[in-house]
């Protein structure tokens, strides 16, 4: 059942892009916002709690009320349907597309806005720069947009690519900034395994060799979120390495394109485990 969700999963996110725009997470920032008040801003272990307690408790209950019926098929579409929300929440192929547009267009406002969606950060303005940024946070970000959301839905079903994603959401409210600290630290926790997991991916999809010296020589820190960028970034541009890649602008589309083969290899891998019995 999770293989098929997440297989139909991706396929429908790519082919009816308007659907990403169903992805708003306004009512989320506003219950927050109350939730916040409610707390004064204090215990952001309380707070994380009730922020997402609700909405995983909803998706829970409709779960449970769905197994079992018409052979499945509600749960299967249910699934498929969180499964969709659960990716990005902007989508990381959009964004890329987007950004080569405008660089190829000549468009450096455009160019400027979409690398500082893909970096999530203030983009530079140095064209060289900017393409080295973007390659690096590809890497990097498809493991938050795409890998982690399938791990745990493959691990705890849409209840838990649902706890990733509003989890991730809350990181990013930094103007709570303290329950902002504390879900970071859970999302890059929960960031842990499938970063090197992809990383793995990105190893066996590409210049394995090169993929694994540059994860043994890679920065090491204690901070777990800077622990899974530099796995993810070392193995990527690693696995890279001897590619026949002409110009930077081709180097984001490699990259791109290795991401995707990453993510092909391990639901190739979650076939087999199913196809074996191993998992439903």
């Amino acid at each position: 059942m999770a293989l098929l969700s997440i297989i139909l999963g991706l396929i429908f996110d790519r082919m009816f892009l308007h659907w990403h725009e169903l992805r708003d997470m306004t009512w989320f920032e506003y219950y927050v916002e109350k939730v916040s008040w409610l707390t004064h801003q204090q215990l952001p272990p309380l707070q994380y709690i009730l922020s997402v307690a609700p909405a995983l408790m909803i998706i829970l209950v409709i779960h449970i009320l769905l197994s079992g019926l018409l052979f499945n098929i509600p749960s299967l579409v249910f699934g498929i349907m969180v499964f969709i929300y659960c990716l990005g929440p902007a989508c990381l192929a959009t964004d890329i597309d987007a950004y080569l547009h405008a660089r190829e267009t000549g468009d450096d406002d455009e160019a400027l806005h979409y690398a500082g969606a893909i970096t999530e950060q203030a983009a530079s303005t140095s064209p060289d720069q900017q393409t080295t940024d973007v390659t690096r946070a590809i890497f990097f970000v498809a493991n938050e947009r795409i890998f982690a959301a399938i791990f745990w839905f493959v691990i705890l079903g849409p209840w838990g690519a649902l706890l990733y994603r509003l989890t991730s959401q809350l990181s990013k409210q930094i103007e709570h900034y303290e329950l902002a600290t504390f879900a970071d630290y859970i999302q890059s926790m929960m960031a842990f395994i499938p970063a090197r997991m992809l990383a793995a991916g990105y190893a066996l999809s590409g210049n394995f060799d090169a993929a694994w010296h540059a994860y043994k020589n890679r920065l090491r820190s204690l901070d777990i979120a800077s622990s899974n960028y530099d796995v993810l970034v070392a193995t990527g541009i690693g696995a890279m390495k001897n590619m026949a890649i002409k110009n930077e602008i081709a180097g984001i589309q490699a990259a791109q394109a290795l991401v995707m083969r990453s993510v092909l290899v391990w639901v190739a891998v979650l076939a087999i485990l199913t196809l074996g019995g191993w998992l439903q």
